[in-house]
């Protein structure tokens, strides 16, 4: 058993790529890493970042990362390397891994595929920072009191919202999804804030 006491949560990603003082402990990181194809010879650890046929370059406008910093000799252009993603960069992480000697984990599953119109919910949702079920429910919620000639009931989460509006576009979709039928007059923006 293991003497260490310290949280798995722990602060290495967190200071990647600054220097560290001597409270640091022996740790391990996740990072990101993307099979990318060289644009022209680079150094491992060079900064790289995408062109806009995908090549990996140092000249791109934005670095998104670093040449695989563990090659022994640099890439040659038209050679395939992973290019390893900045720290503190990707907005999500899971692994995913397979091998011949045991059998696939039943928690793999593909990532669902949205309607066009689930898909449009669901990216204005994230846009204005609500989770979707939150977006819908408070839609069904504004449309339900419409219907029953009230003022509405509104989505209010301090700031968050301010500024923000539910856009015209947003209701076909919300009936695409729904297949409720949503009168002109039911329509709106649902959106407040406390200010």
């Amino acid at each position: 058993m293991s003497a260490d006491k310290r949280s798995v949560a722990t602060d290495a990603l967190e200071t990647l790529g600054t220097i560290i003082d001597g409270s640091q402990a022996r740790d391990a990181i996740h990072l990101a890493v993307e099979p990318v194809i060289a644009a022209h010879n680079m150094e491992p650890g060079a900064h790289v970042g995408l062109m806009a046929d995908g090549r990996a370059s140092e000249i791109a406008d934005k670095h998104v990362g670093i040449v695989d910093p563990f090659l022994k000799d640099g890439v040659c252009a038209g050679e395939r390397f992973w290019l390893v993603v900045y720290p503190r960069q990707i907005t999500s992480l899971r692994h995913v891994w397979e091998h011949p000697d045991f059998a696939r984990s039943p928690d793999v599953t593909l990532a669902p595929q949205y309607s066009e119109s689930e898909q449009w919910i669901r990216n204005f949702a994230d846009r204005v920072s609500l989770q979707y079920d939150i977006l819908m429910d408070g839609a069904r919620d504004w449309v339900d009191s419409q219907k029953r000639g009230s003022w509405g009931e509104y989505l209010c989460f301090g700031g968050l919202l301010e500024g923000e509006s539910v856009p015209d576009e947003f209701w076909p979709h919300y009936e695409a999804v729904t297949g409720e039928k949503v009168e002109e007059t039911h329509r709106g923006s649902f959106f407040t804030c406390s200010c």
